[in-house]
């Protein structure tokens, strides 16, 4: 038996197959269909399967005895959390794959608020000739805030801070350089220090009630789901726009669809949702106010998604093979 027998349960790069394969020796790599948490890994490759690289885990993970590693393609983890991993497994996520088109998909969506893209579309349907001052606006000067200053957050500040905006955060501890996570090139702030200033989760009133954008760049978890409700999105100001590409529950859903419809904010883009898909009759698909993309900010199907999450998968494999630490590891307490 190979002692680092690897089960890819993932869509295939070619080129990245290959360097795994020569990183590891052919005989050490199986590849299988992807499956969904209700799919059995058959039992023989279960009892072998010291690494794994899926998208999540079997329904007979009590069967990979021998699991040591499991590489994720996705940013999020909540998915695998208290299944008792951390505490005999090393859990990486591919946190830093997604954040170049998450980052332009926040841009985007300030661009179609800040210059009324929307209204431009309604104006050339009506065949109209309209040079209103709502649509000749510009980001530049604009106030950003971002929670969380993960490697999704630092990747939407170094493109805002691009197009001249002001940048502030809010964290629950501070920021400094960040080490020990993937990332595309010159992308990111990796230094951290981009932010003109960073807020405590104790000063929110005072964060929130300058912004022009709030992005919400952190992962749901018990600390996070709801954290925008009312009491927060009654601190924005009125014209304030919400950009929520991480996760639909980290926003308290009656509380938005209120500030929408009751004029607390001045409008909301959502990559996602309270529920997949959202459904037909849900009010928010009329809100003139609000902007809805299906879960696509991340970019999975672009041309770079694969390359990249096979390029942090070999590399991470590289390290294990010599012994060294990892990018992008999960704490052992935040898979509880």
């Amino acid at each position: 038996m190979n002692p680092d027998q690897i089960v890819i349960a993932q869509r295939i790069d070619d080129a990245g197959l290959a360097a795994v394969r020569r990183l590891a020796g052919p005989a050490a790599v199986t590849v299988v269909p992807m499956f969904d948490a209700a799919s059995r890994l058959d039992a023989g490759l279960a009892a072998r399967c010291r690494i794994l690289f899926a998208d999540g885990v079997p329904a007979n993970l009590a069967d990979l005895t021998d699991l040591r590693w499991l590489q994720l393609s996705s940013a999020g983890y909540e998915h695998v959390a208290g299944q008792g991993l951390g505490e005999r497994v090393i859990v990486t996520n591919a946190s830093g794959v997604n954040d170049v088109p998450i980052a332009e998909w926040c841009l985007a969506m300030m661009l179609v608020f800040e210059r009324d893209v929307r209204g431009l579309f309604d104006m050339q349907r009506r065949h109209a000739w309209e040079r209103l001052p709502r649509f000749q606006s510009e980001l530049r000067g604009r106030h950003l805030g971002i929670i969380g200053y993960g490697s999704i957050g630092r990747t939407v500040a170094q493109l805002a801070s691009a197009f001249g905006l002001t940048i502030s955060v809010m964290t629950r501890a501070p920021i400094g350089p960040r080490a020990g996570h993937y990332a595309v090139p010159g992308s990111s702030d990796i230094a951290g220090a981009l932010p003109q200033r960073r807020y405590t989760f104790d000063e929110r009133e005072e964060f929130l009630g300058q912004l022009d954008y709030l992005a919400l760049t952190i992962p749901i978890a018990p600390g996070t789901r709801s954290l925008i409700g009312e009491r927060e999105l009654r601190a924005l100001p009125a014209h304030a726009v919400v950009l929520n590409p991480s996760r639909g529950h980290l926003i308290d859903e009656a509380a938005l669809l209120r500030a929408l419809t009751e004029g607390w904010i001045g409008g909301a883009a959502l990559d996602t949702h309270f529920a997949y898909p959202l459904p037909p009759g849900h009010p928010l698909w009329d809100m003139p106010n609000a902007v809805l993309t299906p879960h696509i900010s991340g970019s999975t199907g672009s041309r770079m998604f694969l390359p990249r999450l096979w390029e942090l998968f070999a590399h991470n494999l590289a390290a294990w093979l010599r012994g060294d630490a990892l990018l992008n590891v999960i704490g052992a307490s935040d898979l509880r």
